[in-house]
């Protein structure tokens, strides 16, 4: 399994068009300086009135495939 550490600050209006589908996909830099595309649908859950702001945990087996995301801070 690989792992990926990065952060994420959006306000509630940017995140709209992701959330309406409108965008399918968010790019992040991670902690190392990997950049890492991942479905923006997996971020739907952290959505709140302000939008999404924290530190997150990324997982995916060795092939790439999709495991897990978790807000860590």
């Amino acid at each position: 399994m690989n792992q990926y550490i990065f952060n994420v600050s959006l306000t509630y209006h940017q995140f709209l068009p992701i959330y309406e589908g409108a965008v399918d996909k968010i790019i992040v830099t991670d902690t190392t300086g990997r950049t890492i595309e991942l479905p923006a649908s997996h971020f739907k859950p952290y959505l709140t009135p302000d939008g999404i702001s924290g530190k997150f945990k990324l997982i995916t087996e060795k092939s790439g495939k999709f495991n897990s995301l978790t807000r860590i801070f």
